[in-house]
């Protein structure tokens, strides 16, 4: 069932799927180098908040805070993880992450957040790519709703390993500490899986009432640049595509989007979802 996204222009799309599978396997051991503490670092580090990684993943058996495989993973490139880990070079990887009180819940919402992630990735790059040849208001609205409600329904995955931080925020007005753990899910598929997941996304949303027949063709022309952007080589790609996404929910802003759902008609586990999921995305910008 189709849902219309609060009216912030966030693509926030929710698919709540629990994906239950294996443990992660251990990877081959990556060069341990001195870690500090990671934290913000600003000129006047007294006005901010103060984030710091207090604990995480096998921090007693020498790994990082921040290893180089996630950082990467976090910009969208595989490569260094499928190295450490022994996958298959073809294997498409993709990361989930969320925050949660506890290990066990950011573990669990990052694994139910995984379809929403994806999701908000496929729409992210349709939203910055057609919308830039949209010159009309109304035509650019219904590409956005259409994009933020369309799921993404994700099978034949493998969860491939998992990473936590438990992370401490001191804000910087009262001195109030409070801390969270953010869960990092890494799952891998065959390329034909991730093919077929774009396809039935790009068909889902062309199948979409009020996009005009030109837009819809605009659309199914992604399909060939979402399969071999399966794995982003460089980090250049990514930042392009986020830009060209904030130029267009920039245009958006200027109008009212035509949005009569909000919030509270999600389900609370939907909702809970995609506050831990965008939480941790949020974070990643100062752990990674």
């Amino acid at each position: 069932m189709k849902r219309i996204v609060k009216e912030n222009f966030i693509v926030t799309l929710i698919a709540f799927g629990l994906v239950c599978v294996s443990c992660a396997s251990s990877p081959k051991k990556e060069a341990v180098k001195s870690d500090p503490v990671m934290k913000v670092e600003d000129a006047k580090i007294d006005e901010v908040d103060k984030v710091v990684v207090v604990d995480w993943t096998d921090r007693t058996l020498g790994e990082i805070s921040a290893p180089t495989w996630l950082k990467n993973m976090r910009r969208g490139n595989s490569d260094t993880f499928k190295e450490l880990w022994g996958i298959e070079p073809r294997r498409v990887v993709k990361i989930s992450m969320a925050t949660g009180k506890t290990e066990a819940t950011a573990q669990a919402l990052s694994r139910a957040g995984f379809a929403y992630t994806q999701a908000a990735e496929l729409s992210q790059k349709v939203i910055g790519r057609v919308g830039q040849g949209l010159n009309d208001m109304g035509q650019l609205e219904a590409v956005y709703l259409a994009a933020s409600e369309t799921k993404a329904e994700m099978s034949g995955l493998r969860e491939e390993a998992g990473f936590y931080q438990k992370v401490r925020t001191t804000k910087a007005d009262t001195k109030e500490q409070s801390e969270q753990y953010v869960y990092y899910t890494v799952f891998s598929m065959d390329k034909a899986t991730w093919d077929d997941i774009c396809k039935k996304y790009l068909m889902d949303l062309m199948g979409t009432e009020g996009l005009e027949t030109s837009t819809q063709k605009k659309i199914g022309a992604l399909f060939s640049e979402m399969k071999e952007d399966a794995d982003k080589k460089e980090a250049a790609k990514q930042a392009e595509e986020e830009a060209l996404y904030k130029a267009q929910i920039a245009r958006l802003a200027t109008e009212t989007v035509k949005a009569k759902a909000s919030a509270k008609e999600m389900d609370a586990q939907e909702a809970q979802t995609k506050e831990a999921t965008q939480a941790a995305l949020d974070l990643s910008d100062f752990l990674l």
